[in-house]
């Protein structure tokens, strides 16, 4: 390692950290650098801190948290040709780079030797690869920077070092080096160095192509090359192409400076740990999130599954144990028996006396039996118990999860920690199972130490490399099981994705995308697969090799002292070759362990990660006893919110008052949603204070809150239960006497009629047997079935159904929560009218506020909204055009009539 490594304190081999969903790229590789760095730090809270629930992780995200957890980090963006140069000091990075699909992703560049980089790749792991080979999946970016900014950072040693470099590459001298850029400096504008750095990588690749050889020819031609690109700047790409020029003049700015559009690679450089301990970092404590993934120690599965199977009886236990032991001692004694048999079986010359020896031999050989199937049965039943507790442990900690826990993790990756579960059954007959090998092992070295103790330094060497082996191995047989499961999970994702999606994808005609998808996953897959089967291959070949080897050796010393061959000798040859078996079993043991280590971290991620705050929290002052069945008044004081490093919310300032109705408008996109989910906890505010009933609320008062919250979406789940536990689904027993009214309420009356078993029929998955506005109408009765409401949230509510239904069912809602606070996002701006209050929100911001029959009477953009839909039903929808279909009850009609 060099000396500029060491001072960074920096690994020579990049920790590998495997993605496990395709937006994980960002956290799994701020994970690895970290790390690399030898901070320890937890995957499962960079994921919620990272927000990858969004869209993935920025790169302005990932260069804030690498600094708040202790790492120097800065964002640059360089010439492609800087990266892999050591003058720029670019590595290590986390470098952007870009997929054949188009899509971006971020790999961490470790380090460079030679011709070769080491990187990480969250995708497919650690690898090596050619500088030429990464150079071609670099992302390059292009931006505009103002002319005057850019000749002042080209006039640095950022770049000039660089340039020197790539110069003494094409053949220059120092002082030639030196001459030339002297020259391009002489230029106060920006267009000196720009050509220079032009005619120097145009050349470079003239070389790399073999047009040119590298020498003071090369070096005549950059010169000439130069001097003509600079004083023709009428037309600068007359002989270098623009895909050359790192910068170009595009056009003037507001301010009328001129702007260049420049390209390089978008990196976050790494150079260092900062001073002290990342966790004392004031920066990193702001987040919760980061504080959990600093102080969050590591997961010691195997102690997990000793305190679990202790909890179970220690006595019992500790009996399970002996027994096993006991058990692998009796193979000995029994080998040993048969050993005498030979050596007395001339003094038995009596039937009776054979035939009490015999039957003493299968007395003995019963008992052992009879041993092995109590220790079997024990084994089974602690397998049982212990697969038990751990999904006892799941379901009780799933409830308590934060909602951005869930986010920032898929369905189909949850599933798959829960479908493992049943492996964990096998763990207690694996652990009892290299005892018994390890004590095996014991025994058999005190055999050959008794028969011929010149042969134990050969025998203690079979057992180390029997022991010793495996457990050097285990590392790479850990990481290669990772990631195949990784991978293997990334396949449950798509299938569980072409599932839900089997409709639309034959509708559109997309299933060779969907089969290029798939291939390309299987492909990651199968090659992982290789891999592990090649890292378990090799480390047992090279057990085999040196225990054969070293167990040869024993036999030809031994033989070679012994004048006479005795069943001693016969007895030693047999423990000698048992040895190598023997390190075969701690082999496959060995490799069996990655799979159900991986099993149980993976459980125990979201089993040990922090609960929610409010989850269990007692009655607050932010919603009192006696103010249970009022409106909530909610204020916002200088409020943002920030998700993945996207402003999503700014400048939120808003007071509602308690019973308060407002309905929120605005196009697509704008925030209207993200509003709501302020209030439901998705969210937190990144800047600003949320006010519940004129309290600061913290986690615990918006947990209390949603109990009295009533939420209708069309993304909230119809269960594929009955239809009156859909209902009552949020709802006490004591709800039960409402169904009628909620019935009438919501008008679902008819839809019940035409169910064939009524209340009791099943939905169907997703509530597949109803349609889009019948399922909207069954949401808002569960709604309607709550008791104590005191916020009502309402998002796009009437989604699927008629306009005539959609009024109806919003007069129908506001009544029933007349005396709730009531918000109400819709794109039905005509319906706003009847509200006391609307918000028109554009670009994360409240733009518009106020009575809306004010806002109608003004120039706003709320009237705007309201004449666009206006115009839309008039000249649109009752254009003669038009062709009318009318279906009612199951029956298609035709025929004039305005559109609903």
């Amino acid at each position: 390692m060099s000396a500029a490594a060491a001072s960074m304190g920096r690994r020579w081999i990049v920790p590998e950290v495997v993605q496990i969903s395709a937006m994980d790229c960002g956290p799994a590789s701020l994970k690895s650098v970290v790390e690399g760095f030898g901070i320890p730090v937890s995957y499962g809270r960079l994921r919620e801190a990272c927000q990858t629930d969004v869209d993935g992780t920025s790169i302005d995200t990932l260069e804030t948290l690498a600094n708040q957890l202790g790492v120097n980090a800065e964002q640059v963006m360089i010439p492609l040709d800087h990266l892999f140069l050591d003058s720029a000091s670019a590595l290590p990075a986390v470098v952007v780079v870009h997929h054949s699909d188009g899509a971006t992703h971020f790999v961490v560049v470790w380090r460079r030797i030679g011709g070769w980089v080491q990187v990480m790749d969250p995708a497919v792991g650690r690898r090596w690869l050619r500088c030429s080979r990464l150079a071609q999946e670099v992302f390059e970016h292009e931006t505009d920077v103002p002319a005057p900014e850019w000749r002042e950072w080209a006039a640095s040693d950022d770049f000039l070092l660089p340039l020197r470099e790539r110069l003494a590459r094409v053949g220059a001298s120092p002082r030639q080096a030196d001459a030339l850029v002297e020259e391009a400096l002489g230029d106060a504008l920006w267009f000196g160095l720009a050509a220079l750095d032009a005619s120097v990588r145009f050349i470079a690749s003239v070389i790399e192509a073999e047009g040119l050889r590298r020498g003071s020819e090369a070096m005549k031609v950059v010169e000439s090359l130069f001097r003509d690109t600079h004083a023709s700047t009428g037309d600068i790409f007359r002989i270098i192409p623009p895909r050359y020029w790192a910068a170009r003049a595009h056009h003037l700015g507001q301010d009328g400076r001129l702007l260049l559009t420049i390209r390089g690679a978008v990196l976050v450089r790494l150079s260092g740990r900062t001073p002290g301990e990342a966790a004392e970092s004031a920066e990193a404590l702001k987040s919760p999130e980061l504080k959990a993934a600093l102080t969050e120690k590591p997961v010691h599965p195997m102690r997990v599954v000793g305190s679990v199977l202790a909890s179970q009886g220690r006595l019992g236990l500790f009996a399970l144990v002996a027994a096993m032991a006991v058990a692998a001692g009796a193979v000995l004694l029994e080998a040993l028996m048969f050993r005498g048999l030979f050596d007395v079986a001339g003094a038995l010359n009596v039937a009776s006396q054979r035939l009490a020896a015999f039957g003493a031999v299968l007395a003995f050989g019963a008992v052992l039996l009879l041993i092995e199937l109590g220790i079997a049965a024990e084994t089974m039943r602690l397998g049982r118990q212990l697969e038990a507790r751990m999904r006892v442990a799941l379901l009780e900690k799933l409830p308590r999860l934060s909602d951005r826990y869930f986010h920032s993790r898929s369905v189909s990756d949850m599933a798959e920690r829960s479908h493992s579960l049943p492996l964990l059954r096998l763990l207690p007959g694996w652990a009892l199972h290299l005892q018994q090998s390890i004590c095996d092992l014991a025994f058999t070295l005190l055999g050959v130490a008794l028969i011929d103790p010149a042969s134990v330094p050969l025998a203690l060497g079979i057992t180390a490399a029997a022991l010793v082996i495996p457990l050097l191995l285990q590392p790479v047989l850990n990481e290669s099981d990772l990631r195949v499961r990784n991978h293997a999970s990334a396949l449950h994702i798509f299938y569980l994705d072409a599932l839900l999606g089997l409709v639309p994808i034959r509708s559109h005609a997309a299933e060779p995308a969907v089969r290029r998808r798939h291939e390309g996953l299987l492909v990651e897959w199968v090659r992982a697969g290789r891999a592990q089967i090649g890292a378990s291959l090799g480390a047992a070949g090279v057990q085999s090799v040196v225990c054969v080897g070293l167990g040869a050796w024993l036999l030809i010393a031994h033989f070679g002292r012994s004048a006479t061959v005795s069943g001693a000798d016969l007895l030693l040859v047999y423990w000698t070759l048992k040895l190598p078996a023997i390190g075969h079993a701690l082999a496959g043991l060995a490799q069996q362990y990655p799979a159900m280590r991986n099993v149980l971290v993976r459980l125990l991620e979201p089993i040990n990660a922090p609960s929610e705050s409010g989850a269990e929290a007692p009655q607050s002052a932010a919603t009192p006893q006696h103010a249970a069945q009022a409106g909530v008044a909610v204020a916002v004081e200088g409020g943002s919110v920030l998700a993945a490093g996207h402003g999503i919310l700014e400048d939120l300032d808003l007071a509602i008052a308690p019973g308060e109705h407002v309905a929120i408008v605005g196009s697509s996109g704008a925030g209207k949603s993200s509003l709501l989910g302020l209030l439901l906890g998705w969210h937190r505010l990144a800047t600003g204070t949320l006010r519940l009933d004129g309290q600061p609320a913290g986690a615990a008062q918006i947990e209390h809150l949603r109990q009295a919250t009533a939420w209708v979406d069309p993304a909230i789940q119809l269960w594929n239960r009955p239809f009156l536990d859909n209902l009552l689904y949020a709802s006490e027993g004591k709800a039960l006497e409402q169904v009628g009214p909620v019935l009438d309420a919501a008008r679902l009356r008819g839809v019940l009629q035409k169910l064939p078993q009524g209340l009791q029929t099943c939905l169907g998955e997703g509530g597949a047997l109803l349609s889009g506005g019948e399922g909207q109408r069954v949401r808002l009765a569960r709604a309607f079935l709550q008791q104590g409401v005191r916020l009502a949230l309402l998002d796009e509510p009437f989604r699927g159904l008629a306009r005539g239904q959609r009024s109806e069912l919003l007069v129908e809602a506001r009544a029933w929560w007349k005396d709730a606070t009531l918000l109400c996002v819709t794109h039905d701006v005509g319906e706003t009218q009847s509200f006391d209050r609307v918000l028109v929100v554009e670009g994360g911001r409240i733009v518009e506020d106020g009575a809306p029959a004010d806002l109608a009477r003004r120039e706003s953009r709320y009237r705007e909204m309201l004449l666009a839909e206006e115009d839309v039903r008039s000249r649109v929808w009752q254009d003669i055009a038009w062709r009318r279909i009318r279906v009612e009850d199951g029956a298609l009609r035709t025929g004039e009539g305005s559109a609903a």
